[in-house]
């Protein structure tokens, strides 16, 4: 496992997005977090929200910002059905 002064930008992006899709997917009910733990590598374990406690609504629309930003209308979509009050 890489250090934290060894991670480049790129690799942070990759995570990010990484942690972005494990989320939705556990979100949207895609995925169980025991499922995604089995399934995946280590470094695969990342998630924007928290696993223990459950997403927000905060959560949801930091998703959304960030599938709209990459361009993926149906993640957009699903989640805005999600998301009181938008």
């Amino acid at each position: 496992m890489k250090k934290p002064e060894d991670i480049n930008e790129l690799d942070l992006m990759k995570s990010m997005d990484q942690a972005m899709n494990n989320s939705y997917n556990i979100i949207i009910g895609n995925i169980s977090i025991e499922e995604l733990m089995v399934d995946s590598d280590f470094h695969s374990h990342v998630f924007m929200h928290n696993i223990e406690t459950g997403h927000t609504q905060h959560d949801l629309k930091v998703l959304k910002e960030h599938f709209e930003k990459v361009e993926d209308y149906e993640k957009c979509i699903e989640l805005s059905s999600m998301i009181i009050g938008d």
